[in-house]
This record gives structure tokens, C-alpha cells and sequence, in this order.
């Protein structure tokens, strides 16, 4: 069995009008929704100071978090540092259409977002740094319902999604001048994502059906880093991440019942496509008690690749040239000491575009980000962020649009042994 598509009624209508109003492109591509990846999106910031910066880290980093932004920056610990961090997502969705109803949909969820330890290792000359980290840097958190007619005729349905694409990190980084550092990381791949849609309808005779999709995650990837102190208050870096080789086993069970009978199908499904290379640049400024970070990343999912699994690999490599755009993201953030008091203040905003225009994008994902960190004691820090934004789409086949929401509090707590 080939790679199995998430389908639900609304997503095959728009599947089936995309080839009607395009017969041409239909002998020639794949169903978009065959070559629709969520690791292409979603992306979730690793650590609570980064977060409340709006993610902006490839200059201006100073924890561990930083094997994943900019693997550079590491030589920045001079201490034995501990971390780890918690999240809780809550998580709507508002829709309207052109018939039925639609309840919002809600989900909330807490888990761990990370973990990492960082080693100052003693040299003759200038500084290195080892680190090993595990972060959540993808969510699939989804949820949809719907409801059509009314009274004892009334039918049901909707999706649920839910899961994590995690990175485990081994990194390390050397100073090459008193200004210069180099850092490389090694990201080994690891998650799940678990899918299901149901319906439910008393006519015409009690039908109902149920799809479930799992997909286990394996994968591979790094990055390379840089990075400067241009002056004594201006700090660039740049970062490269290396494409990552993606293999997915898939299982899939779907049930439908109803008064005449029931029936199932199950199958299992293994593929493998390679994201393209990324490339990221960033700077950080510091003025008295205030620092002030902005970050350009970019990466041409076009060349999203795959390489088995997939019935047609040219017309799926093809598809994935007509449905994915290149993706421009900017994250900005700033920092305020408070010296006295040993609190440090942050927001930030970032923007990351969804690649695959498959489901037509009527706003792109926004967040703000606030955040504020607390010297403990001398080797204790904890680091808080609320991270809120929303975004929108739409199925221009039943005249629906889809905005979702997402809050995401963070709290990371560090043991440096100085």
C-alpha cells in the first residue's frame, strides 16, 4: 500500500474542483493532498527566553537552546548547564460556512517541550563548548467539527490530530577569535502524528465511518553555524541547516458502519522525502540595559524531494512543484534588564508562512510573544513565555474558511554550576 492521504469530505471536494477546473494539470499531477506534508509547518520554538523573543536567536542567544538556533552561540556558556522545559498548548478552531453549523472546537494539551545540558570544556586556547539536547520543534495539534441539519436528522463530524516532531541534538563550538565562533549540530529525527476523522449521520440508514492514520517519524539532519561580535553592543550570525532525510511508516484502519452492515480496510504504508537546505542570518544589538534581536530565514520547499513510497515519484516530485511555495520568515524580539531586581523582560513577533497552497492560506500564521526571566539564586534561572497567534484558511468548494488560534505558555527552569 502506497502513502495514504488525510482525507475528510471537505478535502476530497477540494481535490476533485482543483482537477475539474484544471483537466490538464489532472493528467499530469497527483492529488495535492498525496504530497501535503505538516512538517512543512508548525514549527514550534525551542526554550521559554527564545520564545518570549519571538524566536529571534541566531545572534542573540545565550543558553542551550541555542544547539538548536544557531550551534555557534554555544561558546557563549562558559558553565555546566542543565535545562529543562515545560508547555501547555491551548488550541481552537473557529469555521465558518456555507450550510450547517459549526461548533468551536477546543484542545488543550501539556507536555514536555525539552531538554538540555551543556559542557565547557578547558582549552589552551579560546573556547569550546559540547551540548546534547532533545526539543519539540514541530506540533501537529489539530482539532475541526461540524454538524449539518437539524433535530433527529442531524449529522456529525470532524477531525482530531495530534503529535510531535521531536530533535535530538548532539552539537559543539569552537572559538576561532576573541570575536568568531564556528558551530556544528547533528539532529536526529524522532515523532509521531496520530490523525483521525469521523462522521455520523442517522439517515439514510444510521451510517457512520471512522479513519485512523498513524505516522511514525524517523529522520536526519544538522546545521552549521556562525557567528560575530561586530562591535562591543552589535552580534551577527548566520546559520545553514542541512537538508533532513524524512522516512514515515504509516498505518492506516478505517471502519464504517450502518444499519445494513459494516465493513473495514487496513493497510500499512513506508516512504521517505528530503526537506531542502535552510539558510537563516540574524543580529542582535545592545544598548545600555536593552537588547534588540531580528532574524531572516529561508527555504524553497519546492525542492521538498521523494525518494520511495510514493506510486509516481516524477508526477509526486512534480506536484510538489506546482502546490509549495519558497517561505520568508522573520522573527524580532527585545530584551529589558532590570538590574536590581535580577528580572529580565521580553516580547517579539514572528511570522511563518505555510508552504503548501494546496488548501488556499487567507492569513499566515502570527505570534506575539511576552516573556520575562528570574535569577533565582546564582546558578538558578527560570524563564516564563506566553506565545499567542492565529491564522486562517479556506475550501473555496463548500465556502468554508477556517481560523485557528494557538496559546503557548513555556516555562523553562536552569542549574549553571559555576
Amino acid at each position: 500500500m502506497m502513502k495514504v492521504g488525510k482525507l475528510t469530505s471537505w478535502l476530497t471536494l477540494l481535490a476533485s474542483a482543483l482537477f475539474m477546473f484544471h483537466p490538464a494539470a489532472a493528467q499530469q499531477l497527483l492529488d495535492p493532498l498525496i504530497v501535503y506534508e505538516p512538517a512543512t509547518e508548525n514549527q514550534v520554538l525551542p526554550g521559554a527566553r527564545a520564545s518570549g523573543m519571538g524566536g529571534a536567536q541566531v545572534a542573540a542567544g545565550d543558553d542551550g537552546s541555542v544547539i538548536w538556533y544557531n550551534p555557534a552561540l554555544m561558546t557563549r556558556i562558559k558553565s555546566t548547564e542543565f535545562s529543562g522545559t515545560l508547555t501547555h498548548q491551548r488550541f481552537a478552531n473557529n469555521t465558518a460556512m456555507s450550510f450547517g453549523s459549526v461548533p468551536e472546537a477546543r484542545v488543550n494539551n501539556t507536555s514536555l517541550g525539552g531538554l538540555w545540558a551543556m559542557f565547557s570544556v578547558p582549552v589552551e586556547r579560546g573556547g569550546l563548548t559540547l551540548g546534547l539536547a532533545v526539543n519539540r520543534v514541530r506540533s501537529f495539534d489539530r482539532i475541526f467539527r461540524y454538524t449539518t441539519g437539524i433535530g433527529p436528522g442531524m449529522s456529525n463530524g470532524g477531525e482530531d490530530e495530534s503529535g510531535s516532531l521531536w530533535a535530538w541534538s548532539l552539537g559543539g563550538a569552537i572559538e576561532l577569535s576573541p570575536r568568531s565562533s564556528l558551530g556544528l549540530s547533528l539532529d536526529i529525527l524522532d515523532g509521531h502524528d496520530d490523525y483521525s476523522y469521523f462522521y455520523d449521520s442517522p439517515y439514510p440508514s444510521g451510517f457512520q465511518e471512522e479513519n485512523n492514520i498513524n505516522d511514525e517519524y524517523t529522520g536526519v539532519s544538522g546545521k552549521i553555524g556562525v557567528a560575530y561580535a561586530a562591535t562591543n553592543w552589535l552580534n551577527l550570525g548566520a546559520v545553514i541547516g542541512l537538508p533532513a532525510s524524512i522516512s514515515i511508516d504509516q498505518t492506516s484502519d478505517y471502519y464504517s458502519y450502518s444499519d445494513s452492515g459494516s465493513s473495514e480496510d487496513h493497510g500499512a504504508a513506508s516512504y521517505r522525502y528530503t526537506l531542502p537546505f535552510w539558510v537563516g542570518a540574524g543580529a542582535a544589538a545592545t544598548y545600555r540595559d536593552f537588547t534588540f534581536a531580528g532574524d531572516i530565514s529561508y527555504v524553497d520547499y519546492t525542492q521538498l524531494e521523494y525518494w520511495r513510497g510514493i506510486q509516481d515519484i516524477s508526477r509526486a516530485n512534480m506536484t510538489v512543484k506546482q502546490y509549495y511555495n519558497d517561505a520568508l520568515n522573520l522573527h524580532l524580539g527585545a530584551e529589558y534588564t532590570i538590574r536590581p531586581a535580577d528580572i529580565r523582560l521580553r516580547a517579539g513577533y514572528y511570522r511563518q508562512p505555510i508552504p503548501f497552497n494546496g488548501f488556499p492560506v487567507e492569513k499566515q500564521p502570527n505570534f506575539f510573544t511576552f516573556g520575562a526571566g528570574f535569577l533565582i539564586d546564582k546558578t538558578v534561572n527560570l524563564d516564563l513565555a506566553l506565545l499567542t497567534g492565529s491564522w486562517e484558511r479556506r475550501d473555496p468548494t463548500i465556502g468554508s474558511s477556517e481560523n485557528y488560534n494557538a496559546q503557548r505558555f513555556l516555562a523553562t527552569i536552569s542549574y549553571r554550576i559555576k
